[in-house]
């Protein structure tokens, strides 16, 4: 019976809940393009003197009838509107690694500690990959935020390389705390990756040219805005120094519930809520 018990422990180390996984990486994700969208985008618009809102699964935007000219394209307002975006974010995920290490300090339930390792990540590189992505293809805030200055290759350069070099650094950063959790750490970072896509993709299908949207935005967002859950499994195992304590993610019905209930409002307010602050 003894020599069974290592190898029975090693299986059930690997039997972190699915589901549970999937509604916390959903959340995770979800709180952080929310952050994004209405506190990153949505705060900086209303400084600008913006009062009518568009907010879809992924985006926020301002009735063009209604754009007050200080916050247009190409404005101090335009530029700041598109950058506090992802600081907003990066600023998120510090104060939420700090919660973090509290609970890990503390030994706080696996979930929780899994769930804010998720938020903190998340927002800090996601806030450092948006630079790369506009900077390497012309597209999206960051490319907002240098439109009609001079010397604009260089500064796509420049955004492109600060963004991988950021981005690179965030995986190894996070990897770090992320080699402490249980195996099986590649369930803990796909697992909320592919769930979080799938349900933004569905998500996005809804929206207004959909199709199109998809394949310039929701798509991309989704897998290079989370990709760090794809790396930080092999920098994790090569920065392991010691085995962690045997604990796994039990099944929690408060995180479905939860998650079951923003599943079904973000697809509910995928195609547009309309309003006025």
């Amino acid at each position: 019976m003894s020599s069974l018990g290592p190898s029975i422990r090693t299986q059930d180390l690997k039997r972190h809940s699915i589901w549970t996984l999937s509604a916390i990486g959903f959340l995770a994700y979800y709180i952080t393009v929310m952050w994004h969208e209405i506190i990153g985008h949505g705060s900086m618009m209303y400084l600008f003197g913006v009062r009518h809102f568009v907010l879809t699964s992924t985006s926020i935007s301002m009735d063009a009838l209604l754009l007050p000219a200080r916050a247009q394209n190409g404005t101090v307002g335009g530029r700041l509107i598109a950058m506090n975006g992802a600081i907003s974010n990066v600023i998120l995920g510090v104060a939420l690694y700090s919660v973090f290490r509290i609970l890990t300090r503390n030994n706080a339930n696996l979930t929780w500690r899994v769930f804010f390792w998720l938020l903190a990540a998340l927002n800090v590189f996601i806030g450092f990959v948006y630079p790369f992505y506009s900077g390497t293809f012309g597209v999206a805030d960051w490319s907002d935020a240098i439109v009609g200055l001079p010397h604009h290759a260089l500064l796509r350069v420049l955004e492109a390389v600060s963004g991988a070099t950021l981005s690179a650094g965030t995986v190894v950063f996070f990897a770090r705390s992320f080699a402490r959790f249980p195996e099986s750490l590649w369930r803990l970072s796909i697992v909320p990756f592919c769930a979080a896509t799938v349900v933004f993709c569905l998500a996005g299908l809804r929206i207004p040219n959909g199709a199109e949207l998809m394949v310039i935005s929701v798509i991309p967002a989704a897998l290079l805005g989370q990709s760090i859950l794809v790396f930080v499994t092999p920098v994790a195992r090569r920065l392991r120094t010691q085995t962690p304590p045997a604990e796994v993610i039990a099944t929690s019905p408060a995180a479905l519930i939860v998650g079951f209930v923003f599943v079904i409002a973000i697809l509910v307010t995928a195609t547009g809520l309309h309003f006025a602050v």
